[in-house]
């Protein structure tokens, strides 16, 4: 009875070992997979459609320039396509796991060189000339793009600068800069780049409207000689 007896508790035992070993298993599974889907990084992008729908951008025809936009500059802590939260007037952190598609001087630049294209402000509107030389240069300073983030505020705050250049002097022609903040519901990161997307469409076509009132009230004998408007 007792070698039969011991047999049995034996059994038993490996068995309900058995048992745990693949409760385990599968509590570390769904864990990983748990893990796993909430640390996923997702990517947001800054854009806007172009639908050219302001009047005072709307021209009989394109001003007869080539332009070129390059990227903006950026200060060297928001350099990155990690997304900044900011907490106070000297503490930021970065989001790990939510990031810019593309980094946003990057962003910025492509996105006015479609909405010129959209409007057919210019001649021709590149990032880049291979063979000719534009006249003019559009660029600019993405001073802070970040998220306010603490307990009683949430909003996108972005601070930029445009710049339209004569190609040949570097002189400034005419610039736009604004610090503006939207108030967002917290936690919502796809509302936040939807504001930051939002506050780059109108601002970049009020600079827009500052470049065509120059060119506007240009007087009418000046004349372009390669490149050098005469004024």
């Amino acid at each position: 009875m007792t070698y039969m007896l011991q047999q049995l508790l034996l059994r038993l035992n490996r068995s309900l070992i058995a048992r745990l070993s693949l409760l385990v298993i599968g509590t570390s599974s769904m864990l990983a997979g748990c893990a796993k889907q909430s640390l996923d990084t997702s990517y947001y992008l800054i854009e806007f459609a172009s639908n050219a729908s302001n009047p005072q951008l709307v021209t009989t025809e394109p001003l007869p320039y080539r332009v070129q936009v390059l990227n903006f500059k950026i200060p060297r802590s928001y350099d990155s396509i990690r997304i900044i939260a900011r907490f106070s007037s000297h503490q930021i952190n970065y989001f790990r796991y939510s990031l810019w598609a593309v980094r946003p001087q990057i962003a910025v630049a492509d996105l006015i060189v479609q909405q010129i294209n959209a409007y057919r402000l210019f001649k021709d509107c590149q990032r880049e000339f291979l063979d000719d030389r534009p006249e003019y240069e559009i660029t600019g300073e993405v001073s802070q793009i970040e998220r306010f983030d603490n307990d009683q505020y949430s909003a996108a705050h972005l601070k930029m600068k445009f710049d339209l250049y004569d190609y040949n002097s570097k002189d400034i022609i005419t610039s736009h800069e604004f610090d503006r903040e939207v108030p967002i519901p917290s936690g919502n990161m796809t509302i936040f780049a939807k504001a930051v997307s939002d506050i780059v469409a109108e601002e970049s076509e009020n600079f827009l409207v500052k470049v065509v009132e120059y060119f506007a009230a240009m007087p009418a004998d000046s004349t372009k000689d390669a490149g050098v408007i005469t004024r």
